[in-house]
């Protein structure tokens, strides 16, 4: 090789360097290394070189003329495209004149000793470390001895391992913060849920005069209460979601769910807020697309983001409208928003998906809120699979489409039917008085479930820690157990545990009812016995539906 000569002849460089290739300017295979040759028997000589290589780098070829000028003294790692597993080269590119030639020099990336096996190659095979091609050039240049080359190559070895180490610690740290949030997130969403949970319950209990009758203006007091509890978990909810899915733990739970019932139900949902600011709305729906598999829950949290949205930006008197459109060319069903409020500059389009920001500060006095809806509603699509689309002009309003990919279901409608004729069926057989357990160490809590309760037909008793619990369910064998988790004593987990471990009790159902709703919690629950996994605060309502649904032996949906 005519750049080598002034060091070293053509078959010392193939005993020195052999896993080496060539290549014309054309990118055509000229010469391979010998041991190269012996590992990736398809790389013959005028093959091209992407036959066999894409940039593992690049994730894509981009080997032309123009790159390699830019790579050259560089390290390139190479990943085949038909070996399987793939074979991974550390190649450095020189370039070679008279004529040009690019000499590509390195060794595989070898990760462990099994890889050395799998490919059939010995240390015999390493002539020479592979850092050492990184002083071809100035070997070329200077003609500095091997044994100098091979210190510096120490050198950069060692400081390569001090980054590493660096490294090592750095993420170690970032894992330890993260934990920490974690821990904090977890901690914040139980303070903050137990007491909501007694406001939550207690408005629910007196607005059904529970308590006794209440006239019309404290009925409205109680109203403004719940909405402001249910804006309060809302926010908790938005919070939590957006940690479960930068932690990668968002679960959706996909189906064939019904368009328009997630419509309407979210054109529900802004309505009060719409008819108080005035606000006309306006549904409108394409027959053709009405089922998308999806999660139910989680569309309708993104339709009742954006649709509250629009609500909040559009002055008084403006119109907002929901479509839908589906597009069997891209296989997508397209929901829009569309408002004639304030609209969003061109400048703060590219913002405004960031967690926790409001495109001007102004508007944080004018506009409640966290900056989160927008961010989550984001993250939830592109979770679906699907993409958000932002139109909008300052001063003339918005157009949010969200596009999900459209699978068409045929799935029909009279499933969700029968469900809602069974639950209708066994409430009432509330009033044959199933006893019901109550552990909770929250006295508010505590009393507004079991008043609750038995208001609606039950029989209830009550614990205050898991030890006493796991005595109760003993002494009075009830039919269904509601267990918090977090107790003196004993938690509910230990509880559940202990009574699962007894034969007698291994069929009662146990609904775990806890403040507790971070990442992991579920399936703790569920793994120690539990049936079902309730995070507070919940709808009383709901709750005495999903109670009669376990004691009459149907798993709710």
């Amino acid at each position: 090789m005519t750049s080598t000569a002034t060091i070293i002849n053509h078959e010392q460089f193939r005993k020195l360097f052999p896993f080496y290739f060539l290549l014309d300017q054309d990118l055509n295979l000229l010469e391979i290394g010998p041991v190269l040759a012996r590992i990736a028997v398809e790389m013959v000589p005028g093959s091209m070189l992407t036959d066999h290589f894409k940039l593992s780098r690049f994730g894509q070829n981009v080997l032309d003329e123009e790159f390699l000028k830019r790579q050259l003294g560089s390290l390139i790692v190479f990943e085949s495209v038909n070996s399987d597993p793939a074979l991974f080269l550390r190649m450095q590119v020189l370039l070679l004149e008279n004529p040009v030639r690019y000499l590509f020099v390195g060794s595989p990336w070898l990760r462990d000793a099994g890889e050395m096996k799998r490919l059939g190659i010995v240390l015999p095979d390493f002539p020479l470390h592979d850092s050492t091609v990184d002083l071809l050039q100035l070997n070329q240049t200077t003609n500095v001895s091997l044994r100098d080359a091979k210190e510096l190559n120490i050198t950069l070895e060692r400081r390569v391992a001090d980054r590493t180490s660096e490294l090592s610690l750095a993420n170690a740290e970032l894992s330890r913060v993260m934990r920490s949030k974690d821990d904090f997130l977890s901690t914040m969403s139980h303070e903050l849920r137990t007491p909501l949970n007694a406001i939550l319950g207690l408005s629910e209990s007196l607005s059904e005069n529970i308590y006794g009758e209440l006239n019309e203006k404290q009925a409205r007091s109680i109203e403004t209460i719940a909405e402001s509890g249910h804006h309060l978990l809302s926010l908790i909810n938005d919070l939590l979601d957006i940690a479960k899915i930068g932690a990668g733990k968002m679960d959706l739970d996909m189906s064939s769910a019904n368009v328009e019932d997630a419509c309407k139900s979210s054109m529900r949902f802004i309505s009060g807020l719409a008819s108080k600011k005035k606000i006309s709305v306006s549904l409108t729906i394409d027959p053709s697309a009405a089922t998308i598999h999806a999660d139910q829950r989680r569309l309708k949290q993104i339709l009742v983001n954006l649709l509250s949205n629009a609500v909040k930006f559009t002055n008084d008197g403006g119109h907002v409208a929901l479509q839908t459109k589906g597009d069997r060319e891209r296989n997508a069903l397209d929901i829009s928003i569309i408002d004639n409020g304030i609209g969003i500059s061109t400048i703060d389009l590219e913002r405004l998906f960031r967690p926790f920001t409001q495109l001007d500060s102004k508007l944080s006095r004018q506009y409640s809120g966290t900056g989160l809806g927008l961010s989550l509603v984001l993250r939830l699509t592109e979770l679906h699979g699907g993409s958000v689309e932002v139109k909008s002009e300052l001063g003339k309003g918005s157009c949010f489409t969200v596009s999900l990919p459209w699978n068409e279901s045929k799935t029909e409608l009279s499933h969700e039917h029968s469900v809602k004729n069974r639950a209708k069926a066994t409430s009432n057989d509330a009033t044959m008085g199933p006893l019901i357990l109550i552990a909770d160490d929250n006295e508010i809590n505590l009393s507004t479930v079991c008043d609750y309760l038995l208001a609606h037909g039950f029989r209830v008793i009550q614990a205050r820690n898991g030890l006493e619990a796991v005595q109760a369910v003993r002494n009075h064998n009830p039919e269904l157990v509601l267990m918090d988790i977090q107790m003196p004593v004993m938690d509910g987990i230990d509880a559940i545990k202990s009574l699962r471990a007894d034969r007698s009790f291994v069929s009662i159902p146990i609904l775990a009812l806890t403040s507790r709703a971070m990442i992991g919690d579920q399936d703790r629950c569920i793994e120690a016995g539990a049936d079902e996994y309730l995070s507070k605060p919940v709808h009383l309502k709901q709750l005495v539906k999903i109670i009669l649904s376990r004691l009459s032996g149907a798993k709710p949906r």
